[in-house]
């Protein structure tokens, strides 16, 4: 127990000032990458911008952080000899790294509830941040125009153009199928909060394809017309329900860069999902196995860290390099499985648990 305790009032000062500095280092680096379009923009959006970052680069530098207080807090027992002395009383070496287990443990825990609770609510309010305060005020929807944008139930939106000064969606189709009978909505403008979109000046059309060859042979071809083509209603405003919310089609379509933005619950759903397409399917595995897998790699990683630290960190400056390549080794092999797992070239859980197993195997052969 007094070896615990010695270790653990070593290890955690250095894992808080290791989580605040790499934190630190990770929020500046999102600040230098979008330097140039945050010219002029008030301080408190920059600030709160960068807030919305902060769970899900946590769950990115628990490992990080972990890594480096293990090597060198068991450098530093290297350097004062400990290691031989816990040999000599039978205490085998996985044993002294207990209670950095314990700690990886708990980081754990904590990165499963942020990728669970925080993480994707966070990931969208940077992007909706990022396109509709940053970028413009309020006109993040932009970005959106010229695409084709499911809402639910079958439905998808489009629109040619965003008007900049009213913020509003200009030349607006929504259109939806049900067998061969298809519902389309037109307008001229349309907005769009939360969930409904309000359409200006629109024209309801149902047109049924299955009818269509009739027209051919139609001995009255107004009638069969008239079957085919059906003006349902037409007005100046119309608002219409919608299952994807505003923010969330800024955060999903505003660009191609993705941020994760389902929980592990959302993931497992999508997972179970018999109707879901093949390729969503096997996005949906690779998403829900790599979510889980980046969390407990605070745990896989302190045995390895311990085994190197305890040969090799007799310095700090040693201490802190091999940090460094043990940090850098399991991202590229992480993100190396999670790249083979999206061009199929390895299952889903293959690609995001690789780099789990390989260096838990190396840890626990390094500790014997």
């Amino acid at each position: 127990m007094t070896l615990y305790r010695h270790i653990l009032k070593e290890s955690l000062p250095v894992l808080l000032l290791a989580l605040l500095f790499l934190t630190a280092v990770y929020l500046f680096g999102f600040f230098y990458a979008g330097a140039r379009w945050l010219e002029g923009v008030p301080l408190i959006k920059v600030a709160r911008w960068l807030s919305y970052h902060v769970p899900g680069v946590l769950v990115q530098v628990f490992p990080i952080a972990l890594v480096t207080t293990t090597v060198l807090v068991f450098g530093r027992l290297s350097a004062e000899g400990a290691q031989f002395a816990l040999l000599s009383g039978g205490v085998p070496l996985w044993r002294a790294a207990l209670p950095l287990l314990g700690i990886g443990a708990l980081l754990s825990g904590v990165a499963l509830y942020l990728q669970e609770r925080l993480v994707p609510h966070y990931n969208e309010k940077v992007r909706v941040a990022w396109w509709d305060e940053i970028h413009t005020q309020g006109a993040g929807l932009f970005r959106l125009k010229g695409l084709q944008i499911p809402i639910g139930q079958g439905r998808s939106l489009y629109f040619e153009d965003f008007d900049m000064g009213t913020k509003e969606m200009v030349g607006v189709r929504i259109a939806s199928f049900r067998g061969e009978e298809g519902t389309f909505l037109f307008a001229e403008r349309g907005s769009w909060e939360d969930k409904v979109i309000t359409l200006r000046d629109y024209r309801f059309y149902r047109i049924d394809f299955g009818e269509v060859p009739g027209l051919e042979t139609a001995k009255d071809l107004l009638a069969q017309t008239r079957k085919v083509f059906r003006v349902v209603s037409q007005g100046k405003v119309l608002e219409v329900e919608s299952d994807l919310s505003r923010a969330r089609a800024i955060a999903d379509y505003a660009d191609t860069f993705s941020f994760g933005q389902d929980s592990l619950s959302q993931a497992w759903a999508k997972i179970q999902d018999p109707f879901l397409a093949p390729l969503e399917k096997w996005r949906a595995r690779l998403e829900f196995h790599s979510k889980l897998a980046l969390p407990l790699a605070n745990l896989v990683l302190v045995l390895l860290a311990a085994a190197m630290a305890l040969r090799y960190g007799r310095s700090t400056g040693l201490a802190l390099g091999l940090s460094v390549v043990l940090a850098l080794g399991y991202y590229g092999a992480f993100f190396l499985g999670r790249s083979l797992a999206g061009i199929g070239a390895l299952a889903p859980e293959a690609g995001a648990w690789g780099a789990n197993l390989l260096f838990l195997l190396l840890g626990v052969r390094a500790l014997r």
